[in-house]
């Protein structure tokens, strides 16, 4: 892990969308289109920066729509479809990001457990996620 002066990076990937501002929520992983209907469904999806698997998950776009804070992909590119789908609704996306810190997903892939507060640095055009 890295140390800053804004706290320590857990992950990094490839910015999809900037942001001029840092943004700052818990995370929710979302795997399963039930998972994200459900947080959709919760009223606070306006709190959360989401995680998803890969850069073309379609059933990602009710939480795009509904107004996800911002969003973080395991896999996939700016051309992906949530890349482009992230610049269309403005909302800050980090694909391809790969974390050093946090839990292990049935897959095998880390991931911070849900409801970890992080910060979205994408401001200048890098693609860091921060730790508290």
């Amino acid at each position: 892990m890295t140390e800053t002066a804004a706290g320590t990076v857990i992950g990094r990937g490839t910015s999809a969308y900037t942001s001029p501002e840092v943004v700052e929520g818990p995370v929710r992983w979302l795997d399963s289109p039930d998972a994200v209907l459900d947080l959709v469904g919760s009223g606070r999806i306006g709190e959360y920066i989401a995680i998803s698997r890969g850069g073309t998950t379609t059933f990602m776009a009710p939480a795009l729509a509904a107004g996800v804070r911002g969003l973080l992909t395991l896999q996939g590119m700016p051309t992906s479809h949530l890349g482009i789908l992230s610049r269309e609704f403005g909302i800050p996306c980090l694909m391809s990001v790969t974390f050093t810190d946090g839990v292990r997903t049935e897959r095998g892939e880390t991931v911070p457990a849900d409801d970890t507060v992080v910060r979205l640095d994408i401001s200048r055009g890098e693609g860091a996620v921060l730790l508290g």
